[in-house]
């Protein structure tokens, strides 16, 4: 097995462990967030806006696992420059963005939360850049095979 196979292979099975992580944390995040602003002295409202951005930026979380998960599928099937790998990557940006305005309000309660957004802004940038990339590929992949 050559060693980026093996590094791809250990890339998805990272991605599963954190996407049940992510699941197991659906059911207990109101308890977990409890127990930690209350161990935090944090307001009841700190509380609610917390729970609140958690659930409020999930569909955002499992559009970005499904989209990783189709992405890194892609790569393993030798599919790099197409059509559907540059789609996937918009949409991973896309989900990056739409956390940004949803994680905001946390930078009100909690000065930690400010990193949140930003990170998310800068991965939506990242995607971005990242999709032009592979766009670019892709177009220059189809002119090739046009020529051959």
């Amino acid at each position: 097995m050559k060693r980026s196979e093996k590094s791809l292979n250990l890339t998805i099975i990272l991605l599963a462990g954190l996407s049940v992580l992510f699941l197991v944390m659906l059911f207990i995040a109101p308890r977990v967030f409890t127990a930690y602003c209350e161990a935090d002295n944090t307001s009841v409202g700190a509380r609610n806006t917390l729970i609140g951005v958690f659930y409020g930026c999930t569909p955002s979380a499992i559009l970005t696992l499904v989209y990783l998960f189709k992405f890194l599928f892609n790569i393993k099937k030798g599919e790099v420059f197409c059509n559907s790998t540059v789609k996937y990557i918009k949409i991973l940006s896309y989900t990056c963005l739409s956390v940004v305005p949803l994680s905001l309000p946390l930078c009100y309660f909690f000065l930690a939360g400010f990193p949140i957004p930003m990170a998310a802004g800068f991965m939506w940038l990242f995607f971005r850049v990242l999709k032009n990339a592979f766009e670019r590929g892709s177009e220059i992949k189809n002119e090739n095979d046009l020529t051959v």
